[in-house]
Formats: C-alpha cells, structure tokens, sequence
C-alpha cells in the first residue's frame, strides 16, 4: 500500500513539473509544491487538494487578486465566422451571341439545371424564304436535341442546311464558353 501511495504521488509530481515546464503555468505555485509534498500524512492513495482561491494570492497571470475566465467574453468570437455561402447564379438560362450568315441571322438560349443544359431554344433562325424557314426548323429540333445529348456544341451538320447549321453551333459553342465562366442572363 505504501509502495502505491509513493508512487501515485510521484506521478503526481512528475506531471505536475511537466506541465509547468512546458509552460501551462495555469497551475498556482501552492498546487505544484502541494503536487510535490508527497502523500499526505494519512497515508491516503489521493493526491493533496489544491488550495481555495484566495484574492490575495496571485492568479495565472501573476497579479493579485485577479481572476482569470476560460469563457470568451460576450460579443467575442475565437473562431472566425464561416464565409457566407455561395451566391446561386443569377438565372438558369445562358444566351449565345448572335451570328449571321448569308440566310440570315442565329441566336440560341440554353436553359440550365446547373451546369448542365437541358434545353436549348432559338431565339432568332432565318425565315425569309419558305425553304430557309423548313430547313431552320430541321436545324433547330436535331440540333437542339443533339447538343442536350452530347452536353456540347460538337454537333453534326443538317444536310442542306450547312450555313444555318455552322452559325448555330457558334451561338451554341460561344453560349457554352459564357455557362463555364459562370456567366448567366
């Protein structure tokens, strides 16, 4: 019983240096000489308990009679707030520039969930002759429908319709490049 005694006050000791010498001087020099008398004369396994706090002794910081809180101070933050969250885009849909060829003008729309598009509409295909308003409207359902597949401007050109086709997948390409820099209309 002794040897244990001995040694739980001996550990006792030893960290209580440790402490101290690595700087945590939270403990008041009474409780480290305590910490340091050995067991108590009962004989009792328990190390001797620390002091009461007394106004006159001195505190962590070494000024009598002051008192020092673990609690931050009202209206004080330790830790720095969270950075607000990210804006969401201001819509979800992307206009393309409008390009002109020798049939008239393109101008597509992509509508977006994300970075993703899932539709794109025209706002502007030739219509001038009967024949450019057919093949426009052949541009625009294959066309469309292929770059909501393909999630991109690489698309194949409508037969007949090679003008209408190119300026379109330009509107489209330039329309993708302004959705990737996170540009939205």
């Amino acid at each position: 019983m002794r040897r244990a005694a001995l040694a739980v006050a001996g550990l006792a000791a030893g960290t209580s240096l440790l402490v101290v010498a690595k700087g945590g001087g939270g403990a008041a020099p009474d409780t480290v000489a305590a910490a340091n008398a050995g067991p108590t004369p009962s004989g009792s396994p328990s190390a001797a308990a620390p002091p009461a706090p007394d106004a006159a002794a001195p505190s962590a910081s070494g000024k009598p009679g002051t008192k020092q809180s673990a609690k931050p101070k009202p209206g004080k933050s330790s830790t720095k707030a969270a950075p607000p969250p990210a804006a969401p885009p201001k819509s979800n849909k992307v206009v393309g520039p409008r390009v002109q060829n020798p049939y008239g003008a393109v101008q597509v729309v992509l509508d977006l969930d994300g970075n993703r598009i899932t539709a794109v509409r025209t706002l502007e295909m030739p219509d001038v002759e009967a024949r450019s308003d057919q093949l426009s409207a052949l541009v625009e359902s294959q066309l469309g429908e292929e770059a909501v597949r393909e999630q991109g401007a690489d698309l194949d050109t409508v037969s007949g319709a090679t003008e209408t086709s190119e300026a379109y997948k330009e509107s489209l390409r330039r329309a993708i490049e302004r959705m990737k820099n996170g540009e939205r209309d």
